[in-house]
């Protein structure tokens, strides 16, 4: 008896080069799925510091016209979509310590000291102030920001603003606040400094200022 063998036909190249094709295009489909994913969780997981953004809006870094210390008033903006609040701000790479405030208000006179520490006060970006000397200052001393009240003299004058001021750490979506910040030692004209604002989430801000200047 004879055996009758028959051979199997390949499948249809034409079939094969369909499959081969489907096959890739799933297999793009899923790495774009998968890319796509892991980059809006990048974006996500950074959207709280996209939103917090505070810009430099304008600012004086002058003397005073009396005294060993010097003085920058400084405006800012959130420009982000949220909240924040200043946890610390460093000049040149050492943190300034904060005006004392009695129940969230700064007292109305803030001496400026020609030693020790370097102070800062954040309030309103309406605030007013002038320079004033002779009166009994309502916190600071030569070398420090928290203490005081003593006597604010030529040589250790007191921003004058007026009346107490609120404490403005935190600037709202769009807010503005102004930074007056009372230096230790008076700068070289003309001279570069970093100012340094580091928010309550950690985020940072860094802005150059010249001494002598406004910008």
């Amino acid at each position: 008896m004879i055996m009758k063998i028959t051979a199997r036909k390949a499948v249809d190249p034409i079939i094969a080069t369909l499959l081969l094709i489907a096959i890739a295009v799933a297999a793009g489909i899923i790495v774009y799925v998968y890319v796509n994913s892991l980059a809006g969780g990048l974006t996500n997981g950074g959207g709280q510091q996209v939103s917090q953004q505070i810009q430099l809006e304008a600012y004086a870094f002058n003397t005073a016209g009396t005294g060993t210390g010097q003085v920058v008033d400084i405006f800012m903006k959130n420009v982000g979509g949220s909240a924040v609040t200043i946890n610390a701000i460093y000049f040149d790479g050492t943190a300034l310590v904060e005006w004392t405030p009695t129940a969230g208000t700064y007292a109305q006179y803030m001496m400026v000291p020609n030693s020790g520490q370097s102070c800062f006060a954040a309030v309103p970006s309406s605030a007013t102030y002038t320079f004033t000397t002779s009166v009994s200052s309502g916190t600071g001393t030569a070398a420090a920001c928290t203490g005081g009240p003593t006597t604010c003299t030529a040589t250790n004058f007191c921003f004058n603003t007026a009346s107490g001021q609120t404490e403005t750490l935190t600037l709202n979506a769009q807010g503005t606040n102004q930074i007056l910040v009372g230096l230790n030692a008076v700068a070289t004209s003309g001279t570069s400094h970093t100012i340094k604002i580091v928010t309550a989430t950690g985020g940072q801000s860094v802005f150059t200022v010249t001494a002598g200047r406004t910008g």
